[in-house]
């Protein structure tokens, strides 16, 4: 939950302070843009493709199937920044998958080495 969290807060501050100010918007259409309008852009366009979704969603998916922990926590974190970041339905998808799966118990392997159970 904390890396879901965390995702978040780091999404809110790249979306308010990086993204959404439309002075950063003028600066980086106009000729001789900063260095950091590459990335900036970058980002614009990974959510705008809908990549970060498809990312959150298959995260989860793979969560689901695996009840892997790591699995569980990258789909709850990306879909947790895909509710900032535009991608409200996908990431709420993402988030809840990832969440389940670390809710829900992984099963007991079969122990070997020929112990019986009395």
């Amino acid at each position: 939950m904390t890396a879901a969290i965390a995702a978040a807060a780091v999404a809110a501050l790249l979306r308010f302070q990086f993204i959404e100010p439309e002075a950063y918007a003028h600066l980086c259409g106009a000729a001789g843009a900063p260095w950091w309008c590459v990335p900036r852009a970058a980002l614009i366009a990974a959510f705008g493709s809908g990549a970060l979704a498809g990312a959150a969603v298959g995260a989860g998916l793979l969560a689901t199937a695996t009840r892997g922990a790591g699995a569980g926590i990258a789909a709850a974190a990306l879909g947790a920044a895909g509710l900032v970041l535009y991608s409200v339905e996908a990431g709420a998808v993402g988030l809840l998958l990832g969440l389940l799966a670390l809710a829900r118990p992984r099963p007991r392997q079969a122990r070997g080495g020929g112990e019986q159970e009395a």
